[in-house]
């Protein structure tokens, strides 16, 4: 009887989450070839080679209202774990998303599955005792923040720092970037607008970033403001927003835009990384509900782990970038903030080396890809099984 090959259990919901774990796929199969690849996995992973049980990234994007997804991903995670078990994996990879992955990890720990994390859940940012059930459910997490590695092993956690994956797919900076004394003089500023890379996050913060770009091509006709989205579903909920105003809108091309990019307006995510990298200043922003409002205003700094909200803040250790965190959806805070940063040249020629100077020694300090560090681990904990 012949010996099966290594079934490797991989599951992501988010977009990012995809492309990351396609990368994961591809560096494991160079040093296992025949392994088997199964599990929830979007358009990417499955051009990868991983067998699909369930695609969560694209439903997510078809999905109407909050209750509509919650019946959904309750009934899919229930029918995945239970085919998880029928599969008995040797090995589980969740990648990110841990409001589905804490729920599949459980599941192949039943079943005698190792487990090893990809991009660690940030529970430093808003759970910080979740750390211990994190510890519990996995038996190696490869973290992509620096100082991930430190904070989860000194709470239990077997933490190794791989790198940030984004950073493999960052082109090389300008030589020459957007020239921040030339715009402010002439009013030619070139601003991104990044909305977000889910149509709920667009609708939440499309009206004040629609209003930011109204009030800056008024104050400087030259400049164009412009909406940088992940598809064309994400830039047809722009157009919408904006009415009878024709936005300018581009698909896909994230990296072109900030390469000649004075300025941006950014949704709180991984993206803000990408604009440090090409030295970019920015506000930072992201709409936070009435409850998270509300629990804030009870518990104050008191409950909050960290005093800053935002990826480039909080590795910094202090705030290069202003943050609208937590914030309401009002446009004139926003219009506000933005009209003072363009009207300050010299705080713009600090930030952008700020920025730089934050970047720079993460990048220099990976010797290699995330995705082949992140594999490597993998393999040493199917050795360990």
């Amino acid at each position: 009887m012949s010996k099966r090959p290594t079934t490797i259990f991989i599951s992501a919901a988010e977009a990012s989450g995809d492309q990351h774990a396609a990368r994961l796929i591809e560096a494991i199969r160079r040093r296992i070839p025949d392994a088997r690849f199964i599990g929830v996995a979007g358009r990417q992973m499955a051009e990868a080679g991983c067998e699909v049980l369930a695609d969560m990234t694209r439903r997510a994007s078809m999905l109407g209202g909050p209750l509509l997804q919650l019946r959904y991903y309750v009934k899919t995670i229930r029918r995945v774990q239970r085919q998880m078990r029928e599969i008995a994996p040797d090995m589980h990879i969740p990648v990110d998303s841990p409001a589905m992955n804490w729920h599949l990890a459980a599941a192949a720990r039943d079943s005698g599955a190792p487990v090893m994390y990809y991009i660690a859940p940030q529970v430093w940012a808003w759970a910080p005792w979740r750390a211990r059930k994190l510890a519990r459910l996995t038996d190696a997490v490869a973290c992509i923040l620096p100082f991930e590695q430190r904070y989860l092993r000194d709470r239990g956690v077997n933490a190794t720092y791989v790198g940030h994956p984004l950073f493999e797919t960052l082109p090389p900076r300008p030589e020459h970037p957007a020239d921040l004394a030339e715009a402010w003089s002439e009013g030619t500023w070139r601003v991104a607008m990044l909305p977000g890379s889910r149509p709920g996050e667009i609708r939440q913060h499309a009206a004040a970033l629609l209003a930011t770009s109204r009030t800056v091509t008024r104050r400087w006709p030259k400049a164009r403001c412009t909406f940088v989205t992940h598809s064309e579903r994400c830039a047809e909920s722009i157009r919408k927003a904006a009415g009878k105003h024709r936005p300018d809108v581009v698909v896909g091309r994230t990296k072109e835009m900030l390469a000649e990019s004075h300025f941006a307006v950014a949704v709180s995510g991984t993206v803000t990384l990408e604009v440090a990298y090409f030295g970019v200043p920015m506000v930072i922003l992201y709409r936070t509900s009435r409850l998270l409002r509300a629990m804030l205003r009870t518990v104050g700094r008191w409950g909050v782990p960290t005093p800053h909200f935002s990826l480039v803040n909080i590795l910094a250790g202090r705030r290069i970038v202003p943050e609208l965190m937590p914030w309401h959806g009002a446009a004139k805070p926003l219009v506000n903030l933005v009209m003072e940063m363009l009207h300050d040249i010299g705080y713009l020629h600090e930030a952008r080396q700020e920025l730089i100077d934050l970047i720079d020694p993460i990048r220099a300090e990976m010797t290699r890809p995330a995705s082949d560090a992140a594999a490597e681990l993998a393999c040493k904990t199917l050795e360990r099984r």
